[in-house]
């Protein structure tokens, strides 16, 4: 018969979430991870696998909920547009409120060229959020509220890279108002 975990699995993985967006993959031991989780390493690798298992589920959950939160702003307003400006604001302000690199980009430079798990993570949660910004600029056009000759995805992509930029401007420079009109000089690139 199996025994209950005398603890919660989802809040232990939030904390070497935590551990492995402070200090990365590469800089975590597993006895970070023993002292972080409180506990012991039995029972992480029962839970969760190795180091490496671990990290995916983190990972995982991270992408998940940040895609969460931006497809849930695309359907809080009827205009298209508004919800693209929305999405790219959310960045920005993600950006300053975190106050550390976003761990799917923190994680592409460290990883994704040596880990095909990682790449892959990344990857979809990417392809993802083009989507829906891909979809939204179409519905943009259709209603007239931006060039109906711009391509979409081409755009889409764009918008997306430049969140890695807000990242890189804010760790470098550490000025929100920077991003913000990094932000702001986005939206109006997108509405030319």
């Amino acid at each position: 018969m199996a025994r209950n975990k005398a603890f919660e699995p989802e809040e232990r993985l939030e904390k070497a979430k935590c551990l492995f967006w402070q200090k990365g993959y590469n800089a975590t031991s597993m006895q970070d991870l023993v002292e972080t989780m409180g506990l012991n390493r039995g029972s992480i690798y029962d839970t969760y696998g190795d180091k490496h298992s671990l990290f995916l589920q983190c990972l995982r959950s991270y992408t998940e909920s940040v895609f969460e939160d931006y497809r849930k702003l695309a359907e809080e307003v009827k205009s298209p547009l508004k919800a693209v400006e929305k999405i790219i604001r959310k960045a920005a302000l993600r950006t300053i409120d975190e106050e550390k690199t976003c761990l799917g980009v923190k994680s592409t430079f460290e990883l994704a060229s040596v880990d095909s798990e990682v790449h892959a993570i990344l990857k979809e949660n990417t392809s993802r959020l083009v989507a829906v910004l891909k979809d939204l600029l179409k519905k943009a056009q259709k209603a007239g509220e931006i060039n109906g000759k711009r391509d979409p995805e081409m755009l889409a992509n764009f918008i997306v890279s430049n969140f890695t930029g807000f990242w890189q401007f804010y760790l470098v420079y550490g000025d929100s108002e920077l991003v913000q009109q990094q932000a702001e000089f986005l939206i109006k690139s997108v509405k030319k």
